[in-house]
C-alpha cells in the first residue's frame, strides 16, 4: 500500500467517489480530470477499464480488443496518486461483446419465448426484451479464466487501490438455462420440465413476470433449488476474483455495484435480486470489502427517501467486514438539486460514502459541479 492510500485509510472523511467512462476521461482530458475532481472533493475514481465491449484502456498483452485510447488507464494511475485519488478499476464481468464475436458457442442460453416451440435463445442473438452481451460464465471455465487473467495484469502492472466489480449477475430470470446448468440441475433431482415451464410463464412472450417470485417466496422446492444454484453461481465467480485479488495485491479493496433491490429493505424485493438476478448482499459482503447498491431513484420512479430504505436495507443485510458506499443517480434528467439531497440522505443515513454516476454527466454541468464542491464539504 502506496503511503497516500495509508494517509486515505486513516481520515475519518467517508468516501465520494465518482464512476467513469475511459471514453470519457479521453475526451474530458485525463489529466484535467483528475485535477478537476480534486477540485470538488472526489475522493475515489472507479475507472472502467473493460466494459460490454470488452474493450480495454491500457495496453494489454492478453486483451481481445482495445478501446481508441489505451492510454487511459496508465495516466489516470499516474493522475490519481499526483492528487490523492484511489484509483479503482472497474470491470464488467459478465458481459463481452469481443469475447463473444471470437467465442459465438459461449452466449447466455435463454428460455424458450413460448414453451411449444422448445426453442431457446443462445447470447445476443435474443429476442427478449433486454439486449444482452452475456457470457455464460458456468459453462465456460476458459471466460473466467480469460476474466481473471485480465484482473491479474490490472493488479500487476498498475496497482490500483481497488479492483471494482459490475454485471457480476445473471442478466435476469430469464437467463442461465444453458445445457449445463440444466443437467445440473437435473442431476440434484430437480423437475426441469416444470422449472422451464414456470420460467416461460414468467418471462415468455405472455409471461407475466412475476410467477417465478411467487413461487420461491411460496417455498417452490424446485424454485428455491434453482435460484439458489445460480446465486451460488455468482458468488463463486464473484469469490475467485476476489482470490485473485488478495492473492497478487492483498491491500487491494475488492467492491461490487449490486442491483439496488438487493439491498432494499423490503424482504420481497431481496427475493426479487436473487431470483432474478443471483445477486445476494450477504453472501457478496463476505467477499468484498466494499457494496455499492446502485440506487438510483430517478430510473426506478421512487422518492428520494427511497436511497435511505435501500441503505438501511444494506446495512441489515451485508457483513461487518463489509463498507456500504451509495451509489448516486447524477445521470438522465436528474436535476442538481436531487443529487445534492440524495447525497445528504445518505449521509444522514450513516453511509460509508457515496459514488456518483457518472463523470461524463456530472463535468458537463457547471451547475452540477458548483453544488457538487458545495455539499463533499459537508459529506
Amino acid at each position: 500500500m502506496r503511503d497516500f492510500e495509508k494517509k486515505f485509510y486513516m481520515m475519518p472523511k467517508p468516501i465520494c467517489g465518482v464512476w467513469a467512462w475511459g471514453s470519457s476521461l479521453s475526451e474530458y482530458g485525463v489529466e484535467k480530470a483528475l485535477r478537476d475532481m480534486k477540485e470538488i472533493g472526489i475522493t475515489d475514481l472507479f475507472l472502467l477499464v473493460k466494459g460490454t465491449t470488452g474493450k480495454v484502456c491500457w495496453p494489454s498483452k492478453i486483451a481481445l480488443a482495445f478501446s481508441q485510447d489505451t492510454t487511459v488507464l496508465p495516466r489516470s494511475r499516474e493522475g490519481c496518486e499526483k492528487n490523492n485519488i484511489r484509483l479503482h478499476a472497474w470491470f464488467i464481468v459478465s458481459q463481452d461483446k469481443s469475447y463473444l464475436q471470437r467465442n459465438p458457442g459461449s452466449g447466455m442460453w435463454g428460455i424458450p419465448l413460448e414453451l411449444e416451440t422448445h426453442e431457446y435463445r443462445l447470447g445476443e442473438h435474443s429476442c427478449f426484451r433486454i439486449s444482452t452481451a452475456a457470457v455464460d460464465f458456468v459453462a465456460d471455465v476458459n471466460y473466467r479464466e480469460y476474466i481473471l487473467s485480465l484482473v491479474s495484469e490490472v493488479l500487476g502492472t498498475y496497482e490500483p487501490s481497488g479492483i471494482h466489480l459490475d454485471y457480476i449477475r445473471y442478466p435476469n430470470g430469464a437467463w442461465g438455462w444453458g445445457p449445463v446448468q440444466q443437467q445440473r440441475a437435473m442431476m440434484a433431482g430437480l423437475n426441469v420440465n416444470l422449472l422451464v415451464a414456470k420460467a416461460v410463464g414468467t418471462w415468455g412472450n405472455q409471461g407475466d413476470n412475476i410467477s417465478f417470485i411467487d413461487a420461491f417466496i411460496a417455498g417452490d422446492p424446485n424454485v428455491v433449488a434453482w435460484s439458489n444454484m445460480r446465486k451460488d453461481d455468482v458468488t463463486d465467480f464473484a469469490r475467485q476474483i476476489g482470490h485473485t485479488v488478495k492473492n497478487k495485491r492483498p491491500s487491494t479493496i475488492l467492491s461490487a455495484a449490486l442491483i439496488p433491490e438487493g439491498g432494499d429493505i423490503d424482504l420481497k424485493e431481496r427475493i426479487f435480486a436473487l431470483v432474478q438476478f443471483g445477486q445476494n448482499y450477504s453472501d457478496l459482503s463476505e467477499i468484498c470489502d466494499v457494496v455499492v447498491p446502485m440506487a438510483y431513484h430517478h430510473d426506478f420512479r421512487k422518492p428520494i427517501s427511497w436511497v435511505s430504505d435501500v441503505l438501511l436495507g444494506t446495512q441489515q443485510a451485508v457483513s461487518e467486514r463489509s463498507s456500504v458506499i451509495v451509489g448516486i443517480q447524477a445521470h438522465g434528467d436528474v436535476p442538481a438539486a436531487e443529487v445534492i439531497e440524495a447525497i445528504r440522505v445518505s449521509k444522514l443515513s450513516k453511509a460509508d460514502g457515496v459514488c456518483l454516476f457518472a463523470f461524463h454527466e456530472i463535468f458537463r454541468k457547471s451547475e452540477m459541479q458548483e453544488l457538487l464542491q458545495r455539499a463533499m464539504k459537508t459529506v
